[in-house]
């Protein structure tokens, strides 16, 4: 029996208040949220569970806090635990991984040791939320080395600019270690409560590029004297899908899509997107900015229908689809990533559902000690709950 229509506007108008209530309670300092009836959905799903909201409604989604501080000493720790860790609008955590604070090599006595990576989140997951591990193969600058040392030794590699020392991933007997330590690491955490997905970077970081300075003088012959071309690149990154797909994981895999050389145009993406969604992997960008938003064509597609764009518009409702911005925003508007007021209402436009944000976004939304909060939080605080009432909040 469907209810009278003034009854049906007053049980909108409770459900309403109720969202605005939880989101309210997410700021300790009672930021005032001015939700519009008409935009705000009937509940708020839990980011927990199951969003008709969403393109992809039983994966993961929601807005989650990218590389949050671990140790007690680390810089905003405490403000964390106070503003971020129980508040609603957050859903859980990102963490990043490098591959050998994981893996030690095959040489090792006990070659794998999870121990850090699963003490880091289960402080989220004891708070009720949900964490995703993001694995970085190699670093982005020349002092970062993520790659087993013992391995690095083994396998030919390439150095270009600020770059790490960067493996030649099609190696084969680089693309075994890397699989048999993807292998163990979904194997451990399926026995862990409180994951929603893991991403494996197949190039630098957690990214799908072969190598950080890409036009740094010289690289590209670097990348011709180790056989690279774009066919190579492709071929490696589907079959490393491929294989991610057998070991059937209980859990949401993602990949992220990332052109070689975005101003001349590759096939390179669409190929990583079909082929991860047809193995239900998911797909993201993580690098999303101002120009994004800026260039719609005419079927309303973001970038100019390309890049990520165009294939998020592909398969939304097939895979879940997230995105990261390629630096924490810029609260004053200026930048190649502008404010992150504009850029999460334009996301949604494009279907992405889950949300990968910069701790310093957070903390100018909610954190009273963060130099940016005094000017930005009230506009910080309510692009992320209105964003929340889409994708899901952690009380639901």
């Amino acid at each position: 029996m469907s209810l009278p229509a003034h009854d049906a506007r007053r049980r909108s108008r409770t459900l309403l208040a109720v969202a605005v209530g939880l989101l309210i309670a997410a700021s300790s300092v009672g930021v005032a949220f001015v939700l519009s009836p008409h935009s705000a959905p009937a509940a708020v799903a839990s980011c927990l569970r199951s969003d008709s909201q969403v393109a992809d409604p039983t994966a993961p989604h929601g807005e989650f806090v990218l590389a949050p501080p671990i140790h007690p000493h680390d810089a905003y720790y405490a403000d964390v635990q106070a503003t971020l860790l129980h508040n609603p609008v957050v859903c859980g955590a990102d963490f990043w991984v490098p591959w050998n604070s994981v893996d030690a090599g095959p040489t090792s006595h006990a070659e794998y040791n999870f121990t850090s990576t699963d003490a880091a989140a289960a402080t989220w997951v004891a708070a009720g939320k949900e964490v995703n591990l993001i694995f970085q193969m190699v670093g982005t600058s020349a002092n970062q080395e993520y790659v087993p040392s013992t391995l690095l030794s083994e396998v030919p590699t390439i150095q270009c600019g600020d770059s790490a020392v960067t493996p030649v991933a099609w190696n084969a007997t680089f693309e075994s270690a890397y699989r048999a330590f993807m292998a163990a690491t979904v194997h451990h955490y399926g026995t862990i409560p409180g994951i929603g997905y893991l991403r494996f970077g197949f190039g630098v970081a957690g990214d799908s590029n072969p190598v950080q300075d890409i036009n740094a003088p010289g690289c590209q012959n670097q990348l011709n004297a180790v056989g690279f071309t774009l066919t190579v690149w492709k071929g490696y990154l589907t079959s490393m899908l491929a294989y991610e797909r057998s070991l059937n994981s209980s859990f949401q895999l993602m990949v992220a899509l990332t052109p070689v050389y975005p101003d001349q145009g590759d096939n390179v993406t669409p190929a990583v997107a079909t082929a991860a969604a047809g193995y239900g992997i998911g797909i993201g960008n993580e690098g999303l900015r101002a120009n994004d938003s800026a260039d719609i064509d005419a079927n309303g597609i973001g970038c100019g229908g390309y890049g990520w764009c165009k294939e998020f518009s592909k398969f939304a409702g097939v895979v879940p689809l997230e995105l990261q911005t390629v630096s924490a925003t810029s609260p004053n508007g200026t930048g190649p990533v502008g404010s992150l007021v504009p850029l999460l209402p334009f996301a949604l436009t494009q279907h992405t559902q889950i949300f990968e944000i910069y701790l310093e976004d957070w903390l100018t939304a909610f954190d009273p000690n963060y130099p940016a909060y005094p000017m930005y939080h009230s506009a910080y605080a309510q692009a992320l709950a209105q964003t929340a009432l889409v994708v899901g909040t952690s009380a639901g």
